[in-house]
């Protein structure tokens, strides 16, 4: 089936991704890591299936509200995808953080075995496999990024993973691009944000420009949505989710925003800067739910007692663009700043 295309509108064509050749780069290109004989114990992880069997499991009209054997079974069927990202993570951060010649060796041993496998190129179950595929698509693309100019692999491996990550990355594309056409929530809300971003550092690791210049699509359509206080309609219906679910899609935004950056596009002034009101309204919400609670009518679930990594470790790079106390507040409460999702730590 041929992949449906956004539409893009005239006054948007100025703002199309830039003409020349050069290859796709990443936040982690520009860093220099000197290898080092530090050694590293790689986790055994098992290649993941080419099928995704796994279901929803919320029990309300507005997905607020999870059905507790629905999200135990949910939890069950994702283990192995969030086994497989937590230990290409792990091993790549502690890559950057190191030069450990083993862990960057242990990212490219999960992907190849991945790749090997046609890992998640199959038949997917429902509307949640294709998020579980997704968000592993992301997360495992954003590690071979980090590692990728280390001395890991052979050239024929990198080959495999890249053609892996690519025929990966247009199965979402293809299901997100479909959904968007439809007035399908997930075709428009944070999922396809989150597909973007998948997509979009698929295409970077395999220098793929027709991928990557999809996801900037995705990135303009959601930063589209934002409102003039700084919310997401679609997101604000979620009810006691509502903050929750704004962290959530503020997290593949802004990230894509530093991928735009590293490759030329200035995609934080999009839309007369629309992503810094989305930004600050999450911030004032971690600070004090109040006003989100005033406005939903439902008391927020974020923040919790503490805050977590997936709270506010996603406005890292964007606390180094546009300083701010509040943000430096925010992230000095965390003792972590990697996300699943994400690939880790988030762009440096």
């Amino acid at each position: 089936m041929r992949a449906m295309r956004f539409a893009v509108p005239a006054s948007l064509l100025f703002l199309s991704v830039p003409a020349w050749s050069a290859p796709l780069r990443s936040p982690w290109d520009a860093l220099s890591i000197p290898a080092t004989s530090r050694p590293y114990s790689c986790p055994a992880v098992s290649p993941l299936p080419r099928d995704i069997v796994a279901y929803d499991y919320y029990s309300d009209a507005r997905k607020s509200i999870p059905d507790s054997a629905r999200l135990q079974a949910y939890r069950r069927a994702a283990s192995p995808f969030d086994r497989t990202m937590t230990g290409a993570e792990r091993a790549a951060d502690f890559y950057l953080k190191s030069g450990s010649r083993g862990a960057a060796d242990c990212v490219l041993e999960i992907l190849d075995a991945n790749a090997r496998n046609h890992a998640m190129t199959g038949t997917m179950a429902s509307n949640q496999s294709y998020y579980v595929q997704n968000w592993t698509l992301g997360a495992l693309a954003v590690t071979f990024l980090k590692v990728r100019h280390s001395d890991a692999g052979t050239p024929a491996e990198r080959g495999e993973i890249a053609r892996w990550l690519v025929q990966v990355a247009r199965s979402t594309r293809n299901y997100f691009s479909l959904r968007h056409a439809k007035p399908t929530k997930d075709g428009h809300n944070n999922h396809l944000y989150w597909a973007g971003f998948a997509v979009m550092s698929a295409g970077i690791a395999a220098d793929n420009r027709h991928l990557y210049n999809w996801g900037v699509m995705t990135f303009r359509d959601g930063v589209h949505q934002i409102a003039p206080d700084g919310t997401l309609p679609l997101e604000m219906a979620r009810g006691r989710r509502a903050l929750r679910y704004h962290l959530f899609a503020a997290e593949p935004l802004v990230t894509m925003a530093e991928l735009g950056e590293t490759n030329g596009q200035d995609l934080y002034s999009f839309n007369h800067g629309a992503l810094h009101r989305l930004v600050h309204r999450c911030v004032s919400g971690l600070r004090n739910n109040a006003w989100f609670a005033q406005q939903t009518g439902f008391p927020q679930e974020k923040p919790g007692r503490r805050l977590t990594p997936s709270d506010v470790a996603w406005l890292r790079p964007y606390q180094r663009r546009f300083p701010s106390s509040s943000i430096a507040s925010l992230l000095g409460q965390v003792h972590s700043l990697s996300i699943l999702y994400l690939g880790g730590d988030p762009p440096p």
